[in-house]
């Protein structure tokens, strides 16, 4: 498949996926309400892969995508960007974070991972927001962690388990030139489905891609993200990503 279809199944696969779990035709999809989705981040990132932030990229590449409507948030805004209105004005919380997760107030945190388990919200987790309260809380406060890591830049393999969910939708295994390393016992609950496996070259593996269902609420982790390399241009991440908006928010 050349690039050309590749951009063509990207741009077209979420609005067709929409009308489809709906029962609607694709014009008739235009109609409905779109998911309400906001990409918030801590606000740090590597200049040199990321030089307007993470959380540019992220929102810039779901903007795209036809049923979504995209806003932003950042940590150090009022209520960090995570008031209750901002947060009852949301369907998909996307939650790229890092090295800055304590300085999230628990309030918030848990206003977040109330609404999910309410069935109001739901929660996508990208790299190390496995660490983040908010999915700390939805994963009964176990540590989240993976077992060891490695910021080498070396390829990363990612393989599909599942690819009858609709988070892989449009994914083939693929790799990433140059990422970081997580690895196995990764301490998260037993997830519902594993849908994707990263492995990398010294033999490491680590469950990239889990879901939940927590309550009523709706859960993802995806591993890809790295703030020091440029992953989240590469098409199957950002196709992952839109996928697990669409399915966290009931859409798929």
């Amino acid at each position: 498949m050349n690039i050309e279809r590749r951009s063509f199944v990207r741009r077209l696969f979420p609005a067709a996926l929409l009308a489809a779990s709906l029962g609607v035709s694709a014009a008739g999809a235009q109609s409905v309400a779109p998911v309400r989705v906001r990409v918030w981040c801590e606000g740090e990132s590597s200049p040199s892969a990321y030089p307007d932030g993470v959380d540019v990229v992220l929102a810039d590449s779901l903007a795209r995508q036809p049923g979504l409507a995209v806003t932003r948030a950042r940590l150090g805004e009022p209520e960090d960007g995570l008031s209750d209105s901002d947060l009852d004005r949301t369907d998909v919380l996307v939650w790229w974070g890092r090295a800055r997760h304590d300085e999230v107030p628990d309030a918030r945190a848990q206003a977040v991972a109330g609404r999910v388990r309410q069935g109001r919200l739901g929660l996508v987790a990208l790299y190390a927001s496995c660490g983040s309260k908010p999915f700390r809380l939805l994963m009964d406060s176990m540590p989240c962690e993976p077992g060891s890591w490695r910021e080498d830049g070396r390829p990363e393999f990612i393989t599909v388990k599942a690819p009858e969910h609709p988070i892989a939708a449009g994914v083939t295994s693929f790799s990433i030139p140059k990422t970081d390393m997580f690895s196995e016992p990764f301490a998260v609950p037993e997830p519902e489905t594993v849908v994707f496996v990263s492995s990398w070259e010294r033999g490491e593996t680590v469950r990239s891609g889990m879901t939940w269902t927590v309550d009523k609420g709706r859960v993802v982790y995806l591993r890809t993200g790295s703030e020091s390399f440029p992953v989240l241009f590469h098409p199957s991440v950002r196709l992952s990503i839109t996928n697990a908006v669409f399915w966290s928010g009931r859409r798929s």
